[in-house]
């Protein structure tokens, strides 16, 4: 225990907390401290930014290189379907160009068929008919839609002078509704009375006139047949193909 000295000065002590970094070295350490904290900070913000950036760069540069891709390839395909609608109408018009001048070669084979009968028939008589035959048989388009001419010669040898007295009779057949359809000549022409047509000649008889096929009805042929009135006496029949001659 301390005791006092008569005659001395007292000093009061007192108990001060140590405080090493107080004052103005510790403003500052603290400003540094929020400074180097800002900036990394800032770093840090701006390296993530820089990344995030960078990423939808590349996003975006692959989005562009995909558009890119699929322009040329969406423009290569247009070109394509152009082409394949170019060759497909070249393709069409070509063939239906083959098939007109097919029809029209057939046509005329026809026709040279008909008059070498002709002339054949008128020359000779034919065998087992008495000298009678279809010398020609033409069906042509008319002005009218699904209208059509048709032209008949019957004929007798020139060696035979005999009146040939008879009946004809000309069906059209074909198919109607998908169901097989058959059709007399007086169904289809105002010139005709009768499914039968009266024959009378010595040398030949033209028989023709126009007709008129009901819609829905897709024709295949023509069936003809030739029949005497006598006994014994000629009986023909003949089948044509659907086969329209250039007017």
């Amino acid at each position: 225990m301390a005791r006092k000295v008569k005659g001395s000065k007292q000093y009061r002590m007192k108990v001060v907390p140590h405080r090493p970094f107080s004052g103005p070295l510790s403003v500052l350490g603290v400003a540094l401290l929020v400074l180097a904290t800002s900036a990394a900070g800032y770093y840090a913000g701006q390296h993530h930014l820089r990344g995030n950036l960078d990423r939808k760069s590349l996003a975006h540069e692959r989005a562009l290189q995909e558009l890119e891709k699929l322009q040329k390839e969406n423009e290569a395909l247009r070109l394509r379907a152009t082409t394949a609608e170019q060759s497909l109408t070249i393709g069409e018009k070509a063939s239906e160009n083959v098939r007109s001048e097919l029809v029209e070669k057939e046509n005329r084979i026809a026709e040279l068929k008909q008059e070498i009968s002709f002339y054949r028939g008128l020359m000779a008589p034919a065998d087992g008919s008495e000298g009678v035959s279809i010398g020609r048989f033409s069906i042509s388009q008319a002005a009218e839609s699904r209208s059509y001419q048709y032209k008949l010669l019957v004929q007798q040898s020139a060696t035979r002078h005999n009146l040939v007295t008879g009946q004809a009779t000309f069906t059209v057949v074909g198919s109607q509704d998908g169901q097989p359809k058959r059709y007399p000549l007086s169904a289809l022409s105002p010139q005709v009375d009768s499914e039968k047509i009266p024959l009378r000649f010595k040398y030949f008889q033209n028989i023709e006139g126009e007709l008129q096929l009901p819609e829905g009805f897709e024709p295949e042929g023509v069936e003809l047949s030739l029949k005497s009135s006598g006994r014994g006496g000629f009986n023909i029949d003949q089948r044509y193909g659907w086969l329209v001659q250039k007017s």
